[in-house]
């Protein structure tokens, strides 16, 4: 499994001051060319993520570190159609009502076979979970593993935060908020399944 780290500064209105990192191989190699470097420096973050609900999380768990000036650690996922990756996300207080956004792999591994190549469509009747990955299929109630769903991964879907994903922000943000920081992992099982 190769490094990888992405990171990014961000201020208090969510704008881009700086990237480093692998965040160019990173957006390239997930077919975002519109997400390099130069064209998101100087923008807001939020114009980068997809679904209203996965702008407003990330930022409340932003606006806590920036008021509460402490840590804030999450683990998700972020795969491509051929591997599952497993990152750890740290957004950490800065001067100047500033934040460093840090993503470091923990963990890859491959589908097989791998998932069809999903699309971003706000308009699409399948939902994606922008945290764990997790699909849940239009007409149905429970979200599907990313891990076991297979063949049956959409090739477009909407993005949303199923409920164990908000749950975990919510401890996380929590945590910074009242100054109490477990080291205890995000529930793994979840985000494996």
């Amino acid at each position: 499994m190769k490094f990888l780290q992405v990171y990014a500064v961000v201020d208090s209105e969510y704008r881009v001051l700086w990237v480093g990192g692998e965040w160019d191989e990173f957006a390239l190699n997930g077919g975002a060319q519109s997400a390099t470097s130069n064209a998101v420096l100087s923008t807001s973050i939020m114009a980068h993520i997809a679904g209203a609900e996965t702008r407003a999380e990330t930022a409340k768990m932003i606006d806590a570190v920036l008021q509460h000036k402490r840590t804030l650690r999450l683990e998700y996922r972020c795969d491509s159609p051929s591997m599952a990756r497993k990152f750890l996300m740290t957004i950490q207080p800065m001067k100047d009502d500033r934040a460093l956004m840090v993503h470091d792999l923990k963990d890859a591994w491959h589908f097989s076979p791998p998932l069809n190549r999903w699309h971003y469509d706000p308009s699409a009747r399948d939902v994606k979970c922008s945290f764990c990955g997790n699909v849940r299929l239009h007409g149905e109630a429970q979200w599907t593993s990313c891990d076991d769903i297979g063949e049956r991964h959409p090739t477009h879907v909407t993005y949303d935060i199923c409920q164990s994903c908000i749950e975990a922000i919510d401890r996380a943000v929590e945590e910074v908020r009242s100054g109490v920081h477990t080291d205890a992992p995000v529930d793994d099982d979840h985000l494996r399944s």
